[in-house]
């Protein structure tokens, strides 16, 4: 005789499929061999100065950041309206209002993955 699923274990099945499918979306899933994939990176502005972290073990400093988008017709970045919370570990970079950065997801947190040295003269619009 086939057994019927309670209300609780499908509640338990509806939850684990969730978790999983948010942290697939967030780059978090583990490939089950001890490896945390690694997450693609992407363009992104500071929207702030985001100054640098006081110590970037224990106190790191975080700012807005927003991603960037490359127009596939004039290859130029736009802005995207996607704004993150920069998780900024490094001691000896203060990001100003309007550089350009590459970041990417790792350990739960959006972090620096490369920075132009200075703002940019003309942000993206």
């Amino acid at each position: 005789m086939p057994s019927v699923p309670t209300d609780e274990f499908m509640a338990l099945i509806t939850r684990t499929v969730e978790d999983y499918m948010r942290r697939v979306k967030n780059g978090n899933v583990s490939s089950g061999k001890g490896v945390v994939p690694s997450s693609r990176s992407h363009w992104a502005i500071c929207n702030e100065e985001i100054t640098a972290a006081s110590n970037g073990v224990t106190t790191p400093s975080t700012g807005d950041i927003e991603f960037l988008a490359r127009k596939r017709s004039s290859n130029a970045l736009e802005r995207t309206g996607i704004i993150k919370t920069l998780t900024h570990r490094y001691e000896g970079i203060t990001l100003e209002e309007d550089t350009l950065i590459r970041v990417k997801h790792a350990d739960g947190e959006w972090m620096l993955e490369a920075a132009d040295c200075e703002a940019m003269g003309s942000p993206p619009s």
